[in-house]
């Protein structure tokens, strides 16, 4: 069932999976280029799906299909301990560029969380609505800070500091804010603001 502040639905793994395999077979090239974001075509049987596509939202995607991992197929969960060892070759092969790519997602999402707050002083009303789709961004910082340990640059933890009290100041504790089936995935720690709603 999912709750009353809920606005991010969960998508079937098998489609993540789908995901992560076009992310994975373009992760080197995305690495290699200078955009923090690219287009990519996935296949979903049904026909290509265009989906934007970024380091944070590939490690994002992987942390989730691993928190799901039971309800995947053994074909599909074959399948994911393949894309992630692909994954994690390249990545060890281009860690310095990829962790300078994943700074640079890491400021954009940061500027955009900072405009979304913005926007809830001014309106109030929609900062409550929008609030549980806009924590995707904070989520996605979540796997980036994993990935860089602690090579995270000081001025982005300042900067995630100060988002992180504003998020803090708008909103109050209460239940799993996403899809039911996710709170599993996304436990109170780390993922405090996946456990506070707008007052």
């Amino acid at each position: 069932m999912t709750n009353k502040y809920n606005y991010v639905a969960a998508e079937k793994p098998s489609a993540d999976l789908s995901a992560v395999e076009a992310m994975v077979a373009d992760l080197e090239a995305y690495i290699v280029k200078e955009d923090v974001y690219r287009t990519i075509l996935v296949d979903t049987g049904a026909g290509d799906r265009k989906l934007r596509m970024s380091g944070g939202d590939l490690l994002a995607r992987l942390h989730r299909l691993r928190g799901e991992r039971d309800a995947l197929t053994a074909a599909e969960q074959t399948r994911l301990d393949a894309a992630q060892a692909e994954a994690d070759k390249v990545i060890y092969s281009l860690k310095t560029r990829f962790n300078e790519r994943l700074s640079r997602e890491m400021k954009a999402r940061l500027d955009s969380l900072a405009w979304f707050l913005d926007d809830w002083d001014r309106d109030p009303a929609r900062g409550r609505s929008d609030y549980p789709f806009e924590m995707r961004n904070r989520q996605r910082i979540e796997e980036i800070i994993k990935q860089l340990g602690g090579k995270t640059p000081e001025e982005l933890t300042g900067a995630l500091g100060k988002v992180d009290r504003r998020i803090k100041q708008h909103t109050q504790v209460s239940e799993f804010i996403w899809d039911t089936p996710l709170e599993k995935v996304y436990p109170a720690t780390p993922y405090w603001y996946l456990y506070r709603r707008a007052v």
